[in-house]
């Protein structure tokens, strides 16, 4: 299917079914919306009856009613794109030029298969039309006999005559004249049927009309009547012969006439059975050639300015999207060159910060030294601490030990001091024993006497005794008092001791905690100093980007105003183009007017 008639196929099912419907049916086809449809160009037939079906199915009509009113409708859409193709004086002689049509089609379009139309008269108002096309679009084909009826005023009756899958024969009545046809009677009848030659005719004719006439009045008279008579004839006969014999001229000048005028619109068929009518013949066969070229010349014309507006309205959206990237193309080359001084700026700034970055992380990196020296040394105390604690309790415990021992050294003092009382007491009942033994022995007498001296030493031995025990009693009782003041110095310094252990508990406890909480500070600074000496690290390697990536701003830059001077340049171009379009189409429009001055 031609491309352009596809097209114009498009806008008429927009024009009559609507944009929306039709744009459905031409996603549902596969057509391409956007598409430039090029003169020479073949759609797959497919795609339009499929288009046309999906209308059909959504507006509840047949495929065929459905193809007759876009045909009916498509003679308007023709008009539009094609108007020389309707320069024709009737419908008739539209009608007639299809075949022209058709053929120019098939011959510019390789594998073209375009539908064959034929017509001819059969009376002066009666013609047979033949329509013969593999696609069977005879709904189509109805729709556009009554369109270009509507559209030349001109009332018409169809006769169908033979209709098969590919082939339909229709009668067409018109109301004006089609066919003009005169026969020439004494043409034909001078030729007797086999006479073709005009000078043979004018001889016969002096034959019968001279010869003859001459041998009858001779044997009727003679003299001077016969010579005038026979002199008359033989004037008369061959300019009254000659003049009705060259009637046909005025049909054949009237002919090269309108050739003069270029109107090759009528052809008039003559019969003479001479030569008059091979002339009538090959300036009708002329005017068929000329008006088969002309077909091909007006309808490649009309293409070219359909294609020509096409193309102009492209070029000229290019020409503003030229402009419109022109302008983006400046001002992304402002930016390149305001990115380039902006990325060098920010190289050097960062340059700078990366320095300055670097100083301080290497100072990170010897407070990070310093700080885990720190960490170590303060868990190192905090160890000592523990371990502190732990020996202060140990001497706790054994400090208790001492002061429980003391408390039992006291007691066993105070159990001596008993002692010392018993012995005391001991001492005293012996020295009253001794005493009542010594007044005894006296009483005894002599008898008496060595027992007095027992007497006395026990007495001795007891004062003796008694005065050890007061001294053991008094060392004692000091010594029993320095052990209750050491047991109370041993029992407040236990107090003491018990209180500053638990105040060194609490301050290892609490010492426990900050030094976790060191530990988990210090590592976290670790790990931030570790963290920023990666950062810094990427960012160096950042930087270094940047720095290429500076330099590539800079060629960015560069190859942005080149790119901005070569649309620029384009975009001069284009214009000429535009202007160079506008001219072709001044020219093809003079040549649409040149062609139009041809009558087809």
């Amino acid at each position: 299917m031609k491309a352009t008639i596809v097209s114009s196929w498009i806008k008429t099912c927009e024009k009559i079914f609507g944009e929306e419907l039709t744009n459905e049916a031409i996603q549902h086809s596969g057509i391409d919306r956007k598409k430039i449809f090029r003169p020479t160009e073949d759609i797959e037939d497919s795609k339009p009856k499929e288009m046309i079906s999906y209308i059909a199915k959504k507006i509840n009509k047949t495929t065929y009613e459905a193809w007759k009113e876009m045909g009916e409708e498509n003679i308007n859409s023709f008009f539009n794109d094609y108007p020389a193709f309707f320069d024709h004086k009737n419908l008739y002689s539209f009608l007639k030029s299809m075949y022209d049509v058709h053929v120019v089609i098939a011959g510019k379009i390789k594998g073209a298969n375009p539908p064959l139309l034929g017509i001819i008269p059969i009376d002066k108002y009666t013609a047979e039309m033949t329509y013969k096309s593999k696609r069977g679009l005879f709904g189509y084909f109805k729709g556009l006999l009554k369109g270009a009826s509507n559209f030349y005023g001109e009332k018409i009756e169809i006769d169908r005559i033979e209709n098969t899958d590919n082939f339909l024969k229709l009668h067409i009545k018109f109301s004006e004249p089609i066919h003009y046809f005169k026969k020439y009677k004494i043409n034909n009848l001078l030729s007797f049927g086999f006479i073709k030659s005009l000078h043979t005719k004018i001889a016969v004719s002096s034959l019968l009309f001279v010869g003859l006439p001459y041998i009858i009045l001779s044997n009727l008279t003679s003299g001077t009547v016969l010579n005038i008579v026979t002199l008359a004839l033989t004037f008369i006969v061959p300019f009254i012969t000659s003049k009705l014999l060259f009637m046909p001229k005025r049909s054949i000048i009237n002919s090269l006439k309108d050739l003069e005028q270029r109107n090759y619109a009528e052809n008039i068929e003559i019969s003479t059975n001479d030569f008059f009518e091979d002339i009538n013949k090959y300036v009708n066969n002329y005017k068929e050639n000329l008006i088969t070229d002309f077909v091909g010349f007006k309808g490649m014309s009309d293409e070219l300015n359909v294609f020509t507006e096409k193309f102009n309205e492209v070029s000229s959206n290019m020409d503003n999207t030229s402009k419109d990237i022109a302008g983006v193309v400046e001002q992304v080359a402002a930016g390149a060159i305001s990115q380039a001084e902006e990325t060098e700026n920010a190289a050097y700034i960062l340059n700078n910060n990366i320095s300055s970055l670097t100083k301080i992380t290497e100072k990170e990196n010897e407070s990070k030294v310093s700080l885990e020296n720190a960490v170590d040394n303060i868990n190192n105390g905090y160890n000592e601490l523990k371990d502190t604690a732990l020996n202060l309790k140990n001497i706790l415990t054994k400090f208790r030990n001492v002061k429980e021992n003391s408390t039992i050294l006291q007691n066993k003092a105070k159990d001596v001091t008993k002692i010392v009382e018993t012995v005391e007491n001991i001492s005293d009942q012996t020295n009253l024993l001794a005493l009542n033994a010594s007044i005894e022995a006296s009483r005894a007498g002599e008898y008496g006497r060595g027992f007095n001296v027992v007497a006395n030493e026990i007495r001795s031995l007891a004062e003796e005794s008694k005065n050890a025990v007061n001294n053991i009693n008094q060392n004692l009782l000091s010594f029993i008092n320095d052990i209750d003041s050491l047991v109370n110095q041993i029992d407040e310094q236990y107090i003491v001791l018990d209180k500053e252990n638990n105040k060194l508990s609490n301050v290892a406890e609490n010492n426990y905690e900050t030094v976790v909480t060191i530990d988990e500070v210090s590592n976290s600074l670790i790990d931030m100093i570790n963290a920023l000496t990666k950062e810094t690290e990427s960012i160096t390697k950042v930087s270094g980007n940047i720095e290429s990536l500076a330099a590539i701003a800079e060629e960015n830059s560069a190859s942005s105003q080149e790119v901005s001077a070569n649309v620029h340049t384009y975009s001069e171009e284009l214009s000429k183009m535009m202007s160079s379009i506008v001219e072709f189409k001044k020219v093809s429009d003079e040549f649409r007017k040149d062609l139009g001055k041809y009558k087809i």
